[in-house]
């Protein structure tokens, strides 16, 4: 009992700090609920409330979506028929994903991200190049994306997460995302990171006194400070 103390200490004592090896994004979700709602709006403007069915992915991303209106009407959608897909998690995933994202974007949620938007999933309809193909791609920055949104990249690979004694105290942090800015699309990766930063950022200097150092970990904290200190809201 008296070992046992210590170490709790010292694991209770890392996962507090989570948050400065997190990227203050939401967790991505990959399962999700065939009982609760969620809505998709077509390209025509139409929204539709439904009841999932199931999800086709390539490469890991949304090619298409099927289920039934509220009414009970079966329908699938192709991903360039969709604009905006807001899906409910599932219990489970919906549980894990809370408990990482209070520590890591909480401050976040205080500003703009709103109940429903905690509540749903949101997919936005992007065209990628690499192949070039229709995709709905996860939101991962809701309430500070008016400028650059990150999308998840199901196929990123992580950093090393901080262990102790052999137990994994806190995950690593994905290596690539996608990155919507001045209305393109791209996969922005940790390697290149260096060489994009004046791309995304270098119209506010104000961003660069402020982080003095160029650091990958810190993208979600260069993504907020450039929404809500950087000049107007950019055209998406």
């Amino acid at each position: 009992m008296t070992m046992l103390k210590p170490i709790v200490t010292v694991l209770l004592s890392a996962w507090l700090s989570a948050p400065a090896f997190a990227q203050e994004f939401l967790p991505p979700i990959e399962r999700f609920s065939s009982s609760k709602p969620g809505y998709l709006v077509t390209k025509a403007g139409e929204r539709v409330e439904f009841i999932l069915d199931d999800l086709d992915r390539k490469k890991g991303l949304i090619v298409r979506i099927e289920g039934k209106t509220l009414e009970g009407k079966k329908f699938k959608y192709e991903a360039d028929e969709v604009v905006e897909l807001g899906l409910a998690p599932s219990d489970f995933a919906k549980f894990s994903s809370a408990m990482e994202s209070t520590r890591s974007i909480d401050k976040m949620q205080r500003t703009q991200v709103g109940e429903s938007t905690r509540n749903l999933v949101m997919f936005y309809q992007e065209q990628l190049d690499e192949p070039k193909r229709t995709v709905l791609v996860q939101l991962i920055n809701p309430g500070f994306d008016s400028k650059i949104r990150v999308y998840h990249d199901p196929f990123a690979m992580e950093t090393m997460g901080v262990g102790f004694a052999g137990v994994q105290v806190t995950g690593g942090i994905d290596m690539s995302y996608y990155i919507k800015a001045n209305g393109k699309v791209f996969r922005l990766k940790k390697k290149n990171y260096d060489d994009e930063f004046g791309t995304l950022f270098g119209s506010c200097p104000a961003l660069k006194t402020q982080f003095k150092r160029i650091v990958w970990r810190d993208l979600g904290g260069h993504v907020f400070f450039f929404d809500r200190e950087c000049g107007p809201v950019a055209a998406r």
